[in-house]
């Protein structure tokens, strides 16, 4: 782990361990609540990671605060809808043969994050069509 501090200025840690990652994850000090008064620097950081990590200006469920009953809500709502595709995808639908194509060693490996980018989709969102874009 990384300390980078410059009192009153800036206070940023670098974690790629992933013992530490785990370890930062599990201390309660250290939580997803960016309300607080902070080093400039940090707050230019946070604001910055902030806007990425968010849609249509509501913050991804990862960047909630921890004990937030709304993201308790979100997630297990997310976590009802996919269980309810769960037989659905074991049994292997009709949209994973390109994929199992490739796997078998017969498909094209340009189309591969396309197609799979696809199925993922379609988990979260029936609607969702993947572009070259996307």
């Amino acid at each position: 782990m990384k300390r980078n501090h410059i009192p009153g200025v800036l206070d940023v840690y670098e974690v790629s361990d992933h013992k530490d990652i785990e370890a930062v994850n599990n201390d309660p000090r250290i939580d997803r609540q960016f309300d607080s008064g902070t080093c400039p620097l940090n707050w230019l950081f946070v604001k910055r990671s902030l806007s990425v990590l968010s849609y249509a200006g509501k913050r991804f469920p990862t960047m909630s605060p921890r004990y937030s009953l709304e993201r308790k809500s979100a997630q297990q709502a997310l976590w009802n809808r996919l269980n309810l595709k769960v037989p659905e995808v074991k049994l292997g639908p009709e949209e994973l043969e390109p994929l199992a194509q490739w796997v078998r060693g017969h498909g094209a490996e340009e189309s591969l994050g396309l197609q799979a980018q696809q199925i993922l989709g379609r988990l979260f969102s029936e609607t969702f069509v993947v572009t070259p874009k996307s």
